[in-house]
């Protein structure tokens, strides 16, 4: 509502309610990931800049990593188990969203076996690790979010319990705290793991400028379509 005032100007009164009933727990529990991970990241960064440590700072991010994936993985699985108790909803809107998730996925699959190859030349288990589990995540959440896109809650005991909500909120924090990760990670490796020794600076740099933007435009995307599953899932369907 603008109100008009003698000298012309206008104030603009916004106001917005959320309705943030059994989401507590699952921020807070998101925070603490993003707090942890924002930590790790600055260990990373410090410890990078000293070559004499670079093996410890891509150990210590690699376990981050690894750690951020597994509980996003158990999170995932749990909020589906939830989200099947909603309601489905007859006339959703997400074609946009789903053909943006669904692009996204052969990255996903091209960077996991660019990374894979070196890892296993190197017999680095934690790098192999790490990248299966990636691929597996997405693959388990890009179903999750189109099937969570569809729901709504049309009974009024839907409404008041809001399964899931908590594990929804928790996701839409890791997605976020996932996407900040990989920022960094990107920018601060410097030529200094296993895919610059196999590859060579020139072949990885067009490799991962083929498939990282595409990985992590879907990290910042699935969050943006958890917060609408956040919203839209508990609330009466069209």
């Amino acid at each position: 509502m603008c109100l008009a005032t003698g000298s012309n100007d206008s104030h603009s009164n916004l106001v917005i309610h959320a309705d943030c009933h059994s989401a507590n727990k699952g921020l807070f529990a998101g925070l603490i990931v993003l707090v942890g991970s924002i930590v790790s990241i600055i260990l990373f960064c410090i410890v990078m800049a000293d070559n004499e440590f670079v093996s410890m700072g891509l150990t210590v991010n690699a376990i981050s990593e690894l750690i951020l994936l597994l509980l996003m993985t158990v999170a995932v699985i749990l909020a589906y188990r939830k989200l099947t108790q909603l309601d489905i909803n007859n006339h959703p809107i997400s074609l946009l969203d789903d053909l943006l998730l669904f692009i996204c996925i052969p990255a996903f699959f091209l960077y996991g076996i660019f990374s894979i190859i070196p890892a296993m030349i190197k017999n680095n288990g934690l790098s192999i690790a790490v990248t299966l589990l990636q691929v597996i995540q997405v693959l388990l959440q890009t179903p999750f979010i189109i099937d969570g896109l569809r729901r709504c809650s049309n009974t009024r005991h839907l409404r008041l319990q809001k399964p899931g909500r908590e594990l929804v909120t928790f996701l839409v924090v890791c997605n976020v705290a996932m996407w900040i990760t990989e920022t960094f990670e990107i920018k601060s490796h410097d030529r200094r793991d296993d895919r610059y020794d196999v590859y060579g600076n020139v072949l990885w740099t067009m490799l991962s400028h083929m498939t990282v933007p595409l990985t992590m435009f879907y990290r910042f995307h699935s969050s943006v379509c958890l917060v609408d599953i956040w919203k839209s899932a508990y609330e009466r369907g069209e």
